[in-house]
């Protein structure tokens, strides 16, 4: 399965420094401008029956997205700055989602890897996060893996075991 998409923003809202008519210094929250994001989902999965009872699924979901500013102003101090070419704040531009099945008899064995690529906490795109904050600063790629089994007991009942990050990544 693949999917494309575009989507064009505009009027995004935020800030912007203006000054008034005796030349006070004001923050104005208003549409700043617009952006547009583009891009596309992959969803891929191979089913195999390995044995009388094995069997085996892989899968991967994909998307690549391609989000920038293409005209906007934001405030920064006392001034505006010009977002044009910036990426879009908490848009990577890769996140993937990719798992392994093993399935005998009643059990069921998972692993999922996931995967977000690094992005932005601001229109700014700011590299250095401020000190106490979240608010602004590069947002590092992390990878996370999570295991499942489960166990089906009978007809309608099924024990399940969950390990999220099992690998205790910290992000």
């Amino acid at each position: 399965d693949v999917t494309g998409y575009l989507l064009q923003y505009n009027n995004r809202f935020g800030t912007l420094a203006l000054t008034d008519d005796l030349g006070t210094f004001y923050t104005y929250r208003t549409n700043v401008g617009n952006s547009c994001t583009s891009g596309a989902e992959i969803f891929v999965q191979g089913d195999w029956i390995v044995g009388k009872k094995l069997g085996l699924s892989v899968f991967t979901s994909t998307a690549f997205n391609h989000a920038r500013y293409t005209d906007a102003h934001v405030k920064s101090g006392t001034t505006n700055i010009s977002l044009r070419g910036n990426k879009v704040e908490s848009a990577p531009d890769i996140i993937s989602r990719n798992g392994c099945t093993i399935r005998y008899q009643k059990i069921s064995w998972s692993v999922l890897y996931s995967y977000t690529a690094e992005s932005f906490a601001d229109p700014l795109n700011t590299v250095q996060p401020a000190k106490g904050t979240g608010a602004v600063g590069l947002v590092p790629a992390y990878g996370i893996a999570d295991m499942n089994i489960s166990i089906r007991l009978s007809k309608n009942l099924e024990l399940k075991v969950n390990v999220n990050n099992f690998t205790n990544q910290q992000y």
